[in-house]
């Protein structure tokens, strides 16, 4: 009991931190609100059935890349408008990467000191997650004061999409499955058939628990729903079916 309490002073002691750092990205947060009113864009995850070949269809698009995307930048032209990441583990692994990252901006969304202090020389614009865990996720209207948790970084896409104005928002490569997942018990549960890419690292560092980030995408559904929003899910299979299915090639044909 008492190592719970100590945890989670811990936590609330760096949440404060962090939010004080983030405070003095405030007026760049708020120069993106409804900087795309309605226009498109497309929110790339790192899924297997992403193609190197829709990426060069987009590569004129407005588009949110995540993670570890610049592993296939050697493959393609295409660079994402807006780069994303919210895992302490991957940035701390990546900041290299991420700090040479060709993109129009930078945005990550953290909760350890560490990835703060490393980043302090990275050209990003940092993001305070509210309801860490273990609340069910929220839907952020104004990010400048922070995004919500949907254990996906494609939520983190998702409300700053929203916040810049994108009216139809599509999801490429957002599969939405994994090899290894942890389910609500705890276990963890392998899938066999499931590929995962170039994303083995970050399944390793962070076990995907598809159960919450499905309750994330639904708020999102809802919220967008009930404002106007389109999210669509162009992805070539996957097992996301949340949101209403497109044939990519329809889209951007």
């Amino acid at each position: 009991m008492i190592r719970k309490i100590v945890n989670k002073i811990r936590l609330s002691i760096r949440k404060a931190r962090n939010c004080r750092r983030c405070l003095k990205s405030v007026p760049q947060i708020e120069r993106l609100k409804d900087s795309h009113v309605g226009e498109r864009c497309f929110i790339v995850g790192n899924g297997p059935s992403l193609l190197v070949k829709d990426l060069e269809k987009i590569k004129d698009e407005v588009c949110f890349g995540t993670h570890r995307i610049y592993m296939l930048f050697h493959q393609t032209e295409w660079r994402p408008t807006y780069y994303c990441a919210q895992d302490s583990r991957l940035i701390n692994s990546s900041i290299e990467e991420i700090s040479s990252l060709d993109a129009k901006m930078r945005l990550v969304a953290i909760v350890q000191d560490t990835a703060y202090r490393r980043l302090k020389n990275v050209e990003c614009i940092p993001l305070f997650i509210k309801n860490f865990y273990p609340e069910l996720p929220k839907f952020a209207e104004d990010v400048s004061k922070g995004i919500y948790e949907g254990f996906t970084v494609t939520y983190m896409c998702l409300q700053l999409a929203v916040y810049m104005g994108f009216k139809e928002i599509y999801l490429l490569g957002v599969d939405h499955s994994y090899s290894i997942e942890r389910l609500p018990d705890g276990q963890i549960k392998e899938n066999e058939g499931v590929d995962d890419h170039f994303s083995k690292e970050d399944k390793i560092e962070n076990i995907p628990q598809t159960y919450k980030s499905t309750l994330a995408y639904e708020a999102a559904r809802r919220y967008a729903d009930s404002h106007g929003i389109k999210i669509i899910n162009a992805s070539r299979g996957g097992k996301l079916d949340v949101f209403e299915r497109v044939e990519f090639d329809n889209v951007v044909s």
